[in-house]
């Protein structure tokens, strides 16, 4: 497998009851392809994977991978605080039809390189599905380096890549150079906001929060770079950052799921703890996006 283009991080849309939204979640699906995504990247950071039960976590890998019917990848984040629950939403993941997993490394306990490395050990022997590295080391505190990543490659040979979050792009290209016995590494940045800057350092796909509400945008800011235009895509870039800037003020994933609302998709709140807007922050939210034009530049569902 060899991921390119741009996936969505896809959000968990909850309804007024607290529970998972299975209806929107097909029809993000479909508003997600329509609009030329590469694929659906589910139950990570952005879907608020660690909030969710390891039930809804597997329902919602099923009906995601049910809705796509093929079309695109599905890769499933695996990551769980144990090794076993982990590997066991590996297994479940191929069974269900995924095309790749993906998997944070161990956080919150301190397990050193020698815990980092069995862990990914211990999921890509329970399936055999590819494995992408899901590095966020300002989420986890662990930093999968080039070094260490080489390791559990000659470890773990179904790791394939790397979903790579953070602004270390010196880093991420030493990355893209390793050769391990002659096998490269399908790198992927994650920062939304600096996509164009990822490509350009030879990243090869992206996966993203805001390609949920904007994923046109997006899409046609990597096919621009792609096709020489870097001027298109340095504009599309700022539209694009213009709409992050203004999500990330509210410091609650609430206020993105409030934007996929604004364009007809209702993703509810984010669960606890994360917070959810007040009725007068969503006037504010929707106010600044009128500002910014992001009615004018963003697909209505």
């Amino acid at each position: 497998m060899w991921l390119t283009g741009i996936t969505p991080a896809f959000l968990t849309p909850f309804g007024e009851d607290g529970e998972i939204n299975y209806k929107v979640v097909r029809d993000m699906v479909e508003f997600h392809i329509a609009n030329g995504v590469a694929g659906e990247y589910v139950g990570g950071s952005t879907g608020e994977g660690f909030l969710l039960t390891e039930e809804e976590r597997c329902k919602l890998a099923e009906t995601v991978i049910d809705q796509v019917k093929g079309r695109v990848p599905v890769i499933i984040q695996v990551g769980a605080l144990t090794t076993a629950e982990a590997s066991r939403l590996g297994a479940h993941a191929e069974k269900a039809g995924a095309d790749a997993i993906s998997s944070v490394p161990p956080f919150y306990f301190n397990v050193g390189l020698e815990g980092v490395k069995a862990h990914y050990a211990a999921i890509t022997a329970a399936c055999n599905l590819p494995m992408y590295i899901y590095n966020i080391p300002g989420a986890t505190g662990v930093n999968v380096s080039p070094a260490l990543c080489k390791e559990i490659v000659e470890q773990s040979p179904r790791v394939v890549g790397m979903k790579f979050t953070s602004y270390n792009f010196f880093e991420m290209r030493q990355l893209i150079d390793l050769d391990i016995d002659g096998k490269k590494l399908n790198i992927v940045s994650g920062p939304d906001e600096l996509l164009v800057a990822a490509q350009a350092m030879g990243a090869h796909g992206a996966i993203g929060s805001t390609y949920n509400v904007l994923p046109k945008l997006f899409v046609d800011a990597y096919d621009a770079f792609n096709a020489g235009d870097v001027k298109k895509a340095s504009e599309l870039q700022g539209l694009g950052n213009q709409a992050i800037q203004t999500f990330l003020s509210f410091q609650s994933i609430s206020a993105l799921k409030e934007m996929m609302t604004l364009i007809g998709l209702d993703c509810g709140s984010g669960r606890r703890p994360q917070r959810p807007l007040t009725g007068e922050e969503k006037e504010i939210l929707k106010g600044r996006l009128d500002e910014i034009g992001f009615f004018d530049f963003a697909v209505m569902a």
